[in-house]
């Protein structure tokens, strides 16, 4: 009998690797009856191989260790052989030490058919250490002594195993194609299991290239191939490429469901779970990190350190974690000067990059193991605990250190810091910034800033998102913390016009390539609006399945047609925002408000002249916002006419003016303003404060976003007017139709949808390329789902989604609606929702309320302020004269 057969029936790598609950019952039908102790020995290997996939690494240890003593009493020496490879693995993986190694080196000396088995284990344990070019080596030798009968089911494993090391040793071409063979491989010999494992490591491959529609891809095919005892793995690889897509809220609800696995994190021992527990640890702390609270993020990490012994992996990316939770408090809590840049190849060959072998795709020291045990043999565990408190990470040098060329400031720490969270857990070498972004730190540092822009230019190959803002404005999450960088840099010189331009570098204009027509997409955006519709109309049923369909709708923007090489499209460097603002402004003052690494100012631009002022504290800053917003609300939703003394709108608009507006009022004089609001200002209310009555507004994303609208604003309406004209009313509220049948009188040509003529389809199509739009209609927004804000038409909501299906957004859109005209900006900064995405989709103009609308006189203000537009006056003219009062903004090019 060839070793790994079992009474004719399929060897255990095999048996396990297709389905190891199948090969777990026929294991134990198997050990129920009668056999030869060679049979026997081979289902007990097979019962621990099963028994590892799911879940009881010490279960699995046991039988293989009953395995090998079975067939050592019957002189089976062959497959004792092959127990104790499996066992030994195990061991190794768990951090046995030296004994094991030696006992794997003589068993691969000693016993031929188990020598593959044994090299692979070779590589499985270097890994393990963060050795990936010891791993790749382990795995070559195994291929080089591979029987093409004997062996051919291992060949999928080791294949995948090599790719996976590929990956980490930063080879990236090769790790493809290694995955790709592997994949083939498995799926010929019908290795179902190992068919999910490999198309999972495929994902994290394609996570390291950009790829992300390419690795959510693969992740959920994995999950129907794995057994449901690997589903947590699959799921915390997904959680991670969303955290390196910058969807943060997104991973941590996938992260959310996997039960107590991040409470466990600190536990130690053998098995799965742990691993499982420390890797979803990692992921929790990274989720922390990515929402600002560093101080529970130094805290999870440093119980997942006190877990494991001091050299391993773990412990070094838990370190990591814990060096990026003290750089990311702003202000930077110092402990020693960073010195990182990229590693040398050397570097990355030789030690301990810091990387997880990945058991768990992309992500785990000792995952390699867990992926492909199915081949070898071998089990997860972390390795055993050492002294629990070697080394305070936090109070210490960055885990890799390596020469920075002399950019050891507090903006470069801070900036280091801020990307691990949007890296894929892997090597510390890998989690580090390119090698223009790393350049571009070393630039800032030497105070060149123009230099150093024209660094971030020089991008590596990969891919990135073409189609959906919220794609968008997620992605190139390292370059824009070497612009925060530059911009605190410049800052702190007191240099405003670098500042300025690291700003605008960071909120570079994201306007999707063309509209989405992936079929399945659309598909469940039309899900999510009939069951919006069916709760609106009091369906308690759609009601409850709303949240979760649209919880999917962010992570199903990740489609095959998404993205777009890298490069494609890019602009060239840009001249000085400063000098551009200044030759088109006329009389306009500018006013950027920005936050960088703690520190909070204004920027502005006036006769040619840029000057930075220092603001207030975000937090303050944000609780006047919200008390101004919440009182102004209350005073509408009361139903009372005006301001009175005792609703509160007057103290909190003069509050918000003193910590806002004071600090530039000597800059800006009484002039209108061009203004681009930080996020905690992307729903103000601005014609509400003292100073701002009757005066023109425009609100901008950024300053290029309004040089590349502006015109001659004079007339702006009046052209759009001359345009196809689109005016719709939603059946409610009920003064929505008789604020459009008036309009009409203004815009006799105009094209009307009303009633069942006004259902969603309808007015995108009015809206595709119009001159001007005027929609009437309740309104909505969700701050957890802002591009589900919303106006509610006929057969259900037109979302803020729904724009991305135009070419082209209308000229001039005035939306009569409540809440709409607030963003809510993504963890980037960037505005999301309705206003975001007209101006994203090539709108110029968007003017919409960020207050509820009272339906009482809004018709005639609107009737005004279109009147106002037909005579030539500008939008945000018109509006400072017509709707300011009632909460309307001017956005865009006003």
């Amino acid at each position: 009998m060839t070793p790994g057969r079992l009474d004719g029936t399929l060897d255990p790598i095999t048996l396990v690797a297709r389905d190891p609950d199948l090969a777990r019952r026929r294991a134990e039908q198997i050990l129920d009856g009668d056999c030869t102790p060679t049979t026997r020995s081979i289902a007990l290997r097979t019962l621990g191989a099963a028994r590892r996939e799911l879940g009881d690494p010490a279960g699995a240890e046991r039988l293989l260790r009953q395995s090998a003593a079975v067939a050592a009493r019957a002189g089976d020496a062959e497959h004792a052989a092959h127990a104790r490879a499996s066992r030994l693995g195990l061991l190794a993986m768990r951090g046995s030490g030296g004994v094991a190694a030696r006992t794997l080196a003589r068993l691969s000396a000693d016993t031929a058919s188990a020598r593959a088995m044994v090299l692979t284990h070779h590589g499985l344990a270097a890994a393990q250490h963060g050795r990936f070019g010891a791993a790749v080596d382990g795995f070559d030798a195994a291929l080089s002594v591979l029987d093409d009968e004997t062996d051919r089911n291992l060949l999928p494993g080791v294949l995948s195993n090599r790719g996976l090391a590929l990956m980490y040793a930063g080879r990236l071409a090769e790790s493809g194609h290694d995955l790709k063979d592997a994949l083939r491989h498995a799926a010929e010999s019908g290795q179902t299991a190992l068919r999910g494992v490999a198309l999972q490591n495929l994902g994290c491959l394609a996570v390291r290239t950009g790829d992300l529609a390419r690795a959510v891809s693969c992740f959920g095919e994995a999950e129907s191939l794995v057994p449901v005892q690997r589903l947590p793995l699959v799921r915390m690889d997904h959680a991670d490429a969303l955290l390196a897509a910058g969807m943060h809220r997104e991973a941590a609800r996938m992260l959310s469901g996997l039960g107590e696995l991040g409470t466990a994190a600190g536990r130690t021992g053998g098995g799965r779970a742990t691993t499982e527990a420390a890797t979803a640890g990692l992921l929790q702390a990274k989720v922390l990190l990515a929402r600002g609270d560093a101080g529970a993020a130094r805290d999870l990490a440093r119980r997942l350190r006190r877990g494991f012994c001091d050299d391993s992996l773990w412990a070094e990316l838990a370190r990591l974690i814990e060096w990026s939770a003290r750089h990311s408090a702003v202000p930077a809590q110092r402990s020693a000067p960073p010195r990182f840049t990229r590693p040398s190849s050397r570097a990355r060959r030789s030690s301990g990059c810091g990387g997880p072998g990945s058991g768990t795709p992309g992500a785990r020291p000792g995952g390699t193991a867990t992926r492909l045990e199915h081949a070898a043999g071998t089990g997860t565990a972390p390795p055993s605990r050492r002294r629990a408190d070697a080394h305070d990470a936090s109070g210490g040098p960055p885990p890799l250190r390596v020469d920075s060329g002399g950019a050891d400031t507090a903006e470069t720490a801070t900036a280091l810091a801020h990307c691990v969270y949007s890296a894929p857990l892997g090597p510390v070498s890998a989690m580090l910034p390119s090698a223009p972004e790393t350049a571009a730190l070393r630039v800032i540092a030497a105070g060149d800033h123009r230099a150093a822009r024209g660094r971030l230019l020089d991008r590596p190959a990969g891919l990135r998102p073409a189609r959906h803002l919220e794609l968008l404005v997620h992605a190139r999450a390292h370059r824009r913390e070497v612009a925060a960088a530059g911009a605190r840099a410049a800052m702190r010189a007191g240099d405003a016009p670098a500042a300025l331009d690291w700003v605008e570098f960071a909120s570079a204009p994201a306007r999707p390539a063309g509209p989405c027509r992936n079929d399945a997409w659309l598909e469940t955006l039309d899900r999510c609006r009939a069951l919006q519709a069916r709760a609106h109309r009091g369906d308690t049923a759609a009601r409850r399945e709303l949240p979760a369909i649209a919880e999917t709708l962010s992570t199903a923007q990740w489609h095959a047609d998404c993205m777009t090489a890298e490069g494609d499209g890019e602009a060239e460097a840009e001249p000085s925002a400063a000098a551009a603002l200044s030759r088109r402004l006329a009389d306009r003052a500018f006013v950027c408000y920005v936050r960088v690494h703690g520190t909070d100012a204004a920027i502005t631009v006036v006769d040619g002249r840029a000057r930075l002022h220092p603001l207030p504290s975000a937090p303050a800053v944000e609780e006047a916002v919200a008390k101004l917003a919440y009182a102004a609300r209350a005073r509408v939703l009361s139903g009372r006419e005006g301001p009175t003394a005792r609703d509160g709108v007057a103290a909190a608009a003069r509050l918000v003016e003193r910590l806002l507006l004071a600090p530039v009022a000597a800059s800006v004089g009484e002039r209108p303003l061009v203004v681009v609001p930080s996020p905690p200002m992307q729903a103000l209310p601005w014609g509400l404060l003292p100073s701002m009555r009757g005066r023109e507004i425009s609100v901008a994303p950024s300053g290029r976003v309004w040089l590349a609208g502006i015109g001659d604003t004079a007339g702006d309406g009046r052209r759009a007017a001359g345009g196809r004209v689109l005016l719709a009313a939603g059946e409610a509220p009920e003064g929505a139709v008789g604020e459009v049948d008036a309009l009409a009188s203004v815009y006799p040509h105009a094209g009307v949808l009303r009633g069942p003529a006004a259902r969603v389809d309808e007015v995108l199509r009015g809206l595709e390329g119009a001159g001007l739009a005027h929609l009437a209609a309740h309104g909505s927004a969700s701050a957890q789902t802002p591009m589900l804000a919303a106006v509610q038409l006929e057969d259900g909501p037109l979302f803020a989604y729904d724009i991305e299906r135009l070419a082209r957004a209308p000229r001039v859109t005035v939306l009569s609606s409540c809440w709409v005209g607030g963003s809510t900006p993504a963890s980037s900064g960037a505005p999301l929702g309705m206003t975001a995405s007209l101006l994203a989709m090539g709108g110029r103009v968007v003017v919409a309320g960020v207050l509820p609308v009272s339906d009482q006189g809004i018709g005639s203000a609107m009737l005004a302020f279109h009147g106002a537009l037909q005579a030539g006056i500008p939008p945000a003219r018109a509006v400072a004269d017509h709707l300011s009062e009632a909460g309307f903004v001017c956005y865009g090019a006003g």
